[in-house]
């Protein structure tokens, strides 16, 4: 019995030689975050009033960056879609014809109104769900809650603004055509898309919601099928789109639905601890000193905002014209680098394949002294240029040649045409969004210091 005390004592006293831990012990992380739209879309409603059939009536729907998201240097753009879905609202029919409660409330918006959530039944039929009446319903008046006649096949949208230095990056979709299909089991919507960039200059666009009001069965004019064709070819056989005779006096409706489908980033060169850039600058005779001054101001802000040295970023220069010129090896040396672009003077053709071969040499040859492994500091080749090619040998095929190597190529073109454009982004660029476009040699600086931000 004496020996069991004293192993209990002995495992007491080893027990207690071990940190105690309290059990109820908490550590409170505070969690905050400010959650804005990143579209401003100022208006609330369109009210078309009394219209009458065959006219053709129009209103616009602005859709802008937000104030936010312009100010927010992480993002760039925004892709967007417009649906069309039923429209649910209080109605009565009054002495002069049928009413809906379009009350305002604070926001601008409707508040006695619903967008009707669209499902399918058992055998793929869709049915619209209004939910609960929002207030009290009038019986004496003869109030009833529900879907309103359907407004939206008759709206056509059209975005009409220019895409800043973007080509056209906005749908459209014609008058007569419906909100969804059914596929299978699943409702497809019918909608635009839209697209803004704050890097494009492209930060507004403007939709013309056009109204095609429909006539009514037995007393559409002769030329009703002309009308309808005439807004969609495509619009099948026109008596689909006439409104039965009972929804002649009604109130239509149809709610506009603009969704933000992806916000992204700007592509840059990211925040790797180690890289390998050259420069590959345009000084062909197409430049003038102006313009070349410009050119150089932005390369010199470029190389200062990237910050080269010994362990981070070293930068490289290769200027062209009608032929091509390594000015100074990657080095992380940037006032040897500014140096050369200082003692850039314009002249000649464009030689666009001599210069990325040239930079390509430079980028592609580990343990020359100048490039490093690309395991640890992968390869950027930046191009500006004013044009297309002159002169030389095949673009394309360097262009490849050099994305082969694992080169990521970035090009600025600056006032090019949409053909010289297309070439650039889809042929010489690694992707089209490593493709950016300046309207003139002003733009150039707020691009090339884009491109050097960390997210």
């Amino acid at each position: 019995m004496k020996k069991i005390l004293i192993s209990l004592a002995a495992a007491g006293t080893a027990i207690a030689m071990v940190p105690l831990f309290a059990a109820f012990e908490a550590h409170v992380i505070n969690v905050t975050a400010r959650i804005e739209n990143a579209l401003e879309v100022p208006v609330k409603f369109l009210e078309y009033g009394t219209v009458f059939p065959q006219e053709y009536l129009l209103k616009d729907v602005p859709v802008q960056l937000s104030r936010s998201f312009l100010a927010e240097d992480r993002v760039d753009d925004v892709e967007y879609i417009i649906r069309q879905k039923p429209k649910c609202a209080i109605t009565w029919q009054g002495p002069s014809g049928w009413e809906y409660d379009n009350t305002v409330g604070p926001d601008g918006t409707h508040i006695y109104t619903a967008t009707g959530h669209v499902t399918l039944d058992p055998v793929d039929r869709p049915v619209t769900d209004c939910g609960p009446a929002p207030r009290q319903l009038d019986t004496s008046k003869g109030e009833t809650w529900g879907v309103l006649p359907l407004l939206c096949p008759y709206l056509s949208k059209d975005e009409n603004t220019e895409d800043g230095s973007e080509t056209n990056n906005d749908g459209n979709m014609p008058a007569f055509h419906e909100p969804y299909t059914i596929v299978g089991h699943q409702i497809v919507w019918n909608e635009v898309k839209g697209r803004l960039s704050k890097l494009a200059q492209d930060i507004a666009d403007n939709w013309v919601i056009d109204l095609a009001v429909p006539c009514f069965g037995g007393y559409c004019a002769q030329d009703w099928a002309d009308f309808v064709l005439d807004k969609n070819p495509n619009a099948g056989d026109p008596n689909q789109w006439v409104q039965p005779i009972e929804n002649e006096h009604k109130v239509f409706g149809c709610d506009l639905w603009i969704e933000v489908g992806g916000i992204s980033l700007p592509p840059t060169l990211g925040c790797q601890e180690e890289l390998d850039a050259m420069l590959v600058l345009d000084r062909s005779g197409s430049i003038d000193s102006t313009e070349l001054g410009v050119l150089k101001n932005a390369a010199k802000a470029f190389v200062d905002a990237l910050v080269p040295s010994a362990d981070t970023a070293h930068i490289g220069e290769v200027s062209f014209a009608s032929s091509a010129s390594l000015d100074v090896h990657l080095t992380d040396d940037g006032a040897a680098v500014k140096a050369a672009i200082d003692l850039l003077a314009s002249s000649g053709l464009t030689n666009l394949q001599a210069a990325i071969d040239t930079a390509k040499t430079e980028l592609d040859n580990p343990g020359d002294g100048h490039d490093r492994a690309d395991a640890t500091s992968p390869d950027y080749m930046i191009i500006i240029t004013d044009g297309a090619p002159t002169t030389g040998g095949d673009s394309a095929a360097a262009a490849a040649a050099a994305k082969a190597a694992g080169i990521k190529i970035y090009v600025v073109g600056v006032g090019v045409t949409s053909g010289t454009e297309d070439f650039l982004k889809n042929t010489i660029a690694t992707s089209p969004d490593y493709y950016f476009s300046a309207a003139d040699f002003d733009d150039l600086q707020t691009i090339l210091e884009g491109l050097v931000s960390c997210e």
